[in-house]
């Protein structure tokens, strides 16, 4: 995920000011802030369905995901692991 929004960043500071570059980063902008946006709205929806429901089963320690959490913890594990 932040690695997307930093090769988006260098893309930009890489371009050149014409108006074809500027319709290409316009349109790469956003393509990556709408897949952004389906990528948390997703995981608003489907992370604590999963945790709930499925997660929960095999590892009965862990507590009930509220909202919030799987998003929270999605972003916790993209400052961990990215390069």
């Amino acid at each position: 995920m932040f690695n997307t929004v930093s090769n988006t960043v260098t893309y930009a500071m890489n371009k050149n000011a014409n108006d074809n570059n500027k319709k290409a980063f316009n349109d790469y902008v956003l393509g990556v802030v709408v897949a952004l946006a389906l990528l948390v709205l997703v995981n608003f929806v489907l992370g604590p369905w999963l945790w709930n429901n499925v997660l929960r089963r095999l590892v009965p320690a862990l507590g009930k995901a509220r909202y919030y959490d799987t998003v929270l913890l999605s972003v916790l594990m993209s400052l961990i692991f990215v390069k």
